[in-house]
């Protein structure tokens, strides 16, 4: 969307929030701060702001998006963004969200990359240089050269909609996070050390026989048969407040009409809540069943729809063989199907290591592989590590397949300070399976229209009319209005075609 203050339109302020983190801060400030401050040279008296890791969402607030949302600053090394996601997901299921901005950034600076180069984290260039690799082939994962990762920077950002939401909006939908989860690891001394935490989420216990919650038919009738009870509570409590109407008389028309509708709303809510029980929550606090599973089985799928895996594949010795176990082990634990293999992406081969937004490349990665079925290889992945070869389900392509469609990906996110992330990705289209005809055509209408909007938008960046970011100047709501809104739950914005903006 052009402007970020339409989604005051659909939502209140309160309900959109940020989850934005990095690794260490504002790079050239800390050097600004520890460094040149010391030497007694003129800096700016508030560069210390710029060092705080909460600076970088408070400035994407105050320059874009002006809302009043959960507001959830992260630092997770280099599986940042794979916590900023899982703490989004957690807020919008809340109900303190409808919509989250979340990812990471990160910049390079001299004392960041002198540092990693001293823990033997990055490649030596000099050494790959004498042995007659050009800079785009070192960053070799899975390979059995690889020898430390090379340095990347950047920023991702990612938008998370609830999906009634992102349909009421008619935002594009490109992916739906199945599940999303995070893990420290065991005891230690070394905080680089990767270890299995993640391998969580297929804990679960053989119960004898297939658990009947991950049938799909089972569960649709347990729903159906408690809806039946609650529309005939729905029907017996409308019941009741007509005949309280009738024997007061017709001056409490109007507080009757309020009661009926609190108790429709109420009702409307039990319905939801079967719906979230015996849809997405049916799984949870069950031994036998385990969060990636019953993930999967909200959809109607199984470990062996899994069609890809997006690794952490930073060139590190140790990272690349763990994250091989961990992903082999846990499809042999869910009983993936032997013959079932799953192409591993290390696009970290191509992009370098950026640390902070690593996962949020990763996704944007694992939703072009979910939208076109395009698995890419690895390009310098022409000589595999022998040692994978006890890495039955993961497959190293050092070329590009073309697959008739990925069901599902799944995406794992390793960092320093035993911060492990993990994300189950699905293709979009099983969201859509979901929707009747009329919602289906209802949001493609909507899509459509902002679709053009956003064609325009490009158009007039790529002839100069205005910047990609245009940065705002007022809040939607005016100094007097501001209180009153944060404090009406239905207060909206609305499109002013004299100013061309978003007002309240």
């Amino acid at each position: 969307h052009a402007d970020p203050y339409e989604l005051y339109k659909y939502f209140h302020v309160s309900k959109v929030g940020s989850s934005i983190g990095t690794t260490i801060g504002g790079g050239r400030s800390l050097q600004q701060v520890f460094f040149n401050r010391q030497l007694d040279t003129n800096i700016r008296n508030d560069t210390v702001q710029e060092t705080f890791i909460s600076s970088v969402q408070a400035w994407v607030n105050m320059l874009l998006m002006s809302s009043a949302g959960p507001v959830k600053s992260i630092v997770g090394a280099c599986a940042t963004t794979a916590l900023t996601i899982d703490v989004a997901v957690e807020t919008i299921k809340s109900g303190k969200a409808k919509v989250m901005m979340v990812g990471g950034v990160e910049d390079v600076f001299h004392e960041s990359t002198y540092e990693f180069d001293n823990m033997g984290a990055t490649i030596n260039s000099a050494k790959k240089f004498v042995r007659g690799r050009t800079p785009p082939e070192m960053s070799r994962p899975c390979t059995s050269t690889r020898s430390g990762f090379v340095e990347g920077q950047g920023a991702g950002i990612v938008t998370l909609m609830s999906v009634t939401a992102a349909i009421e909006f008619g935002a594009p939908i490109y992916g739906v996070i199945a599940m999303s989860g995070t893990a420290t690891d065991k005891q230690g001394r070394s905080v680089p050390a990767l270890g299995k935490g993640v391998l969580k989420s297929a804990r679960e216990v053989a119960v004898g026989a297939s658990p009947r919650l991950l049938d799909f038919g089972y569960r649709r009738r347990q729903m159906e048969l408690r809806m039946i009870s609650v529309d005939e509570l729905r029907v017996e409590e409308l019941h009741v407040l007509e005949d309280a109407a009738g024997s007061l008389g017709s001056h409490t028309s109007e507080s009757h009409s309020v009661l009926v509708d609190q108790t429709k709303a109420q009702y409307q809510r039990e319905r939801r809540s079967l719906q979230d029980t015996w849809g997405n929550e049916f799984w949870k606090n069950n031994p036998a069943i385990s969060p990636l599973r019953g993930s999967l089985a909200v959809w109607g799928l199984t470990v062996d729809h899994i069609g890809m895996a997006s690794f952490h594949g930073t060139s590190i010795v140790a990272n690349d063989k763990n994250e091989s176990d961990v992903l082999n082990t846990q499809l042999k634990h869910l009983g993936c199907t032997p013959s079932h293999v799953v192409p591993v992406v290390c696009q970290k081969w191509l992009t370098g290591h950026p640390k902070g937004p690593a996962a949020a490349f990763m996704l944007n990665g694992v939703i072009q592989n979910l939208r076109t079925g395009l698995i890419p290889g690895n390009r310098n992945d022409n000589n595999i590590e022998k040692d994978f070869e006890a890495y039955d389900y993961a497959l190293y392509l050092s070329k590009s397949i073309q697959t008739s469609g990925i069901k599902a990906g799944l995406l794992k996110s390793f960092g320093f300070d035993q911060v492990g992330g993990e994300l189950l990705i699905l293709n979009s289209d099983y969201l859509f399976a979901t929707l009747t005809q009329e919602q289906l055509e209802k949001y493609n209408d909507k899509l459509q229209q902002r679709d053009t909007k956003a064609s325009r938008y490009w158009q007039d960046i790529l002839i100069g009319n205005h910047l990609f970011v245009q940065v705002k100047r007022h809040a939607p709501f005016t100094a007097e209005q501001e209180k009153s809104v944060y404090l009406d739950p239905l207060a909206r914005a609305k499109y002013d075609s004299k100013s061309g903006e978003y007002k309240f």
